[in-house]
């Protein structure tokens, strides 16, 4: 009985010692490399942070550890209604991929004519596959009189090939991004198809540095002119740029987690950050990290993690998110369909920063979307504008007079803030991990009585701890929700300790084939994925 005693408490010991090693080693990896480079100073001279006055400074502690987030319960009328006829049903369009607002109200969209975004679209290496079909002929940027849905005017003819992200800037310049081409652009207000004021990356070369994207998804600009693009489906990073098109800084790498809650990776994980928003009377930039389904916010002058908005309630995939500087904050998102047993309403949600809580909730007639790709609000939260990949669909939603929202006495928030901390939750699994060792020890070791082994206690425990995980920490199982273990199989160590070891990039080859929902997921072979947005 001793023996199994002490074959106990050296497992324990060697667990700790592997929470130590993971914890540190996970540390050591968010602070060198993946969060945000601070040194941007001395390669940017010229660079002024905003002047915020007193507003209160959003950088969290040290501790940049996410806790579990909370389900949400809530219970309303939606306060968004939609508007039927509109816009003009006589404007033909094709795949939406953004929408946006200018100065003046009108409501510009970015769409992709004839082209589709399909399966054959790009090589394994990124490269576009289908340039000899030459750009898109068709204006792919058309505006929108917010109020009559009739075309104010349009342009981009000729020059783009796959179309995503549109931003519209304090100044009224427009932003685009284009995947096929790898590259993002700034032109000037107004009509007419000119040339841009402003182009980053190379055309048709996808890449990784300062002056290369791989299908940047969105674009962000701030008031001083500095400006974030989403280096997205490869890439999954976050650059920063000062106003003249000079990098600041960037952070973030890919994973892919996956739901529930409980796997939520370290908030400079992404995958597929797909949109972003500024909300800048909290310094505030907010990025839509599509397939691990959460928003994640940053302090937009430093990079550095400050919250994150993550429940079942929103499904697993979070395509876009938008801000309206109303109340205390309130984001808008909408979702998409589900790709794995997470399902739920394809709609659109809306999140108060200041309470944490859902307040609203809003789809067209009563019906869910079918493949929402991004979404507006106006600055007073009084209108709503979604766009559809399929059908090709501009959806618009105004404030309602009489409808009213209640909450259950029982809401829970869905913002972990900059106070988070998996303390708790690390403890738990130790002590979690501590068991399952010693359960699968003194199992071991009935086991080999039985038949009557004769082996060494010291070296048989090292040898079955590597095994098991106990002692490396490693296993060659993939991450569990992506390849379930099954019964034969049985339960590894390794597993339960180091989340982290079953991180997979996601498969460069996405697309947008959102026309049939059920088919935006190929399985290319174990570790890969091909994920459609």
């Amino acid at each position: 009985m001793q023996k199994y005693v002490l074959l106990f408490l050296v497992c324990c010991k060697l667990t700790l010692t592997q929470y130590e090693h993971i914890n540190g080693k996970q540390d050591r990896e968010y602070d060198s490399i993946y969060r945000p480079q601070m040194n941007f100073r001395e390669t940017v001279p010229e660079y002024e942070d905003p002047d915020y006055g007193a507003l209160e400074d959003q950088s969290p502690a040290a501790s940049r550890n996410v806790q579990q987030t909370s389900d949400v319960y809530a219970s309303f009328n939606s306060n968004l209604n939609v508007v039927t006829d509109w816009p003009d049903p006589h404007k033909r369009l094709g795949q939406l991929s953004a929408v946006s607002l200018d100065k003046d109200g009108n409501v510009v969209v970015f769409h992709r004519g004839d082209r589709e975004w399909g399966a054959e679209s790009f090589q394994p290496n990124n490269v576009y596959n289908q340039r000899a079909l030459g750009p898109i002929q068709q204006n792919t940027v058309v505006v929108f009189n917010a109020t009559t849905g009739k075309v104010v005017y349009e342009w981009g003819s000729n020059r783009f090939y796959l179309p995503h992200g549109l931003a519209v800037d304090p100044e009224n310049n427009v932003w685009v991004t284009d995947v096929a081409l790898h590259q993002v652009f700034k032109f000037a207000p107004g009509k007419g198809n000119h040339n841009p004021l402003l182009t980053l990356g190379e055309s048709f070369v996808p890449s990784k540095d300062a002056h290369h994207f791989c299908k940047p998804t969105d674009i962000a600009i701030m008031t001083n002119g500095d400006f974030f693009v989403s280096d997205g489906y490869c890439n999954s990073r976050i650059v920063k740029f000062s106003k003249n098109g000079t990098k600041i800084l960037e952070w973030g790498r890919s994973t892919f987690q996956g739901y529930p809650p409980s796997q939520v990776p370290s908030p400079y994980f992404f995958s597929i950050p797909h949109a972003l928003v500024l909300a800048e009377d909290k310094q505030l930039l907010c990025v839509a990290d599509r397939e691990n389904g959460r928003i994640l916010c940053f302090n937009c002058l430093d990079g550095i993690f400050v919250m994150q908005v993550h429940s079942k309630e929103l499904g697993g995939r979070i395509f876009s998110v938008a801000y309206a500087p109303v109340q205390d904050g309130l984001l808008y998102l909408v979702n998409g369909p589900s790709l794995t047993s997470n399902k739920a309403h394809v709609s659109g949600y809306v999140v108060d920063m200041g309470t944490k809580k859902l307040v609203d909730q809003f789809t067209p007639n009563e019906k869910e979307f079918s493949n929402p790709h991004d979404l507006a609000v106006s600055s007073d939260g009084n209108q709503v504008y979604v766009v559809e990949l399929n059908p090709y669909k501009v959806w618009k939603f105004v404030k309602g007079l009489n409808n009213t929202l209640k909450h259950k006495e029982d809401d829970k928030p869905i913002i972990v803030d900059k106070s988070a901390t998996s303390a708790a939750t690390a403890l738990g699994i130790v002590i979690g991990a501590t068991a399952v060792v010693g359960i699968v020890v003194l199992a071991a070791v009935l086991r080999m009585r039985r038949r009557a082994v004769e082996f060494n206690t010291t070296s048989a425990l090292a040898n079955y701890a590597t095994k098991a995980g106990c002692i490396s920490g490693y296993s060659s199982q993939h991450d569990r929700w992506e390849f379930p273990i099954s019964p034969v199989e049985g339960f590894k160590l390794g597993q339960f300790l180091d989340r982290h070891q079953g991180f997979e990039k996601v498969s460069t080859e996405e697309s947008d084939e959102e026309a049939n929902s059920n088919s935006s997921s190929v399985e290319l072979g174990a570790g890969q994925r091909t994920q459609f947005a």
